[in-house]
């Protein structure tokens, strides 16, 4: 029960970082978080920023040509976008960190269900990301040139998503011939 408790915590704390629009409060929530994540903060605050930090700068170097070329730049909800993505983050990798979801989801099982499709999912997309991965490294005698890894992570984009769109649909139809909707 205290693995439920756990993520019903985190799906509140989501919830509540979404309305907060200050800030302060973020910066505030950011520093709680990180204190009470105990053990590892440091590791766990490197895995959350690794896992947005590609993602932020694109969205901020966006806003802020966009910003820039209408005139209309405020930093305050650049500052607000980047502090709520990062908290979000951080939460959720401290509770991938310490929530272990097939206790948490134990008695539930259509969201079990979910859980095995999800994890299905994440196994074969980095089994794919390392087969193009090893391809990319296989094919080149020297490191591949930045328009090179552009190309490559574009067809790794593609293959992933032709690859998630067969999946889910052989996925769905072995589940349903086997009655696993029929709750």
């Amino acid at each position: 029960m205290r693995h439920r408790a756990w993520l019903c915590a985190w799906l509140l704390a989501v919830v509540a970082v979404t309305l907060v629009h200050d800030p302060a409060w973020l910066s505030a929530g950011l520093a709680v978080a990180l204190l009470a994540s105990g053990q590892g903060r440091g590791a766990l605050l490197r895995r959350a920023v690794r896992a947005v930090l590609p993602i932020l700068l694109v969205i901020s170097t966006g806003y802020l040509v966009m910003g820039w070329l209408t005139g209309s730049l405020a930093w305050s909800y650049l500052l607000l976008l980047n502090l709520r993505v990062l908290l979000l983050a951080l939460l959720s990798t401290w509770m991938a960190r310490d929530v272990n979801l097939d206790r948490a989801l134990q008695g539930l099982p259509g969201a079990q269900r979910w859980l095995s499709i999800v994890r299905s999912q994440v196994h074969v997309f980095r089994r794919l990301a390392a087969e193009y991965r090893a391809a990319v490294q296989s094919r080149s005698t020297i490191p591949p040139t930045l328009v090179q890894r552009y190309r490559a992570g574009a067809a790794l984009g593609l293959a992933a998503l032709d690859k998630a769109m067969y999946n889910s649909e052989t996925l769905t139809q072995g589940m349903r011939s086997r009655g696993a909707f029929d709750d």
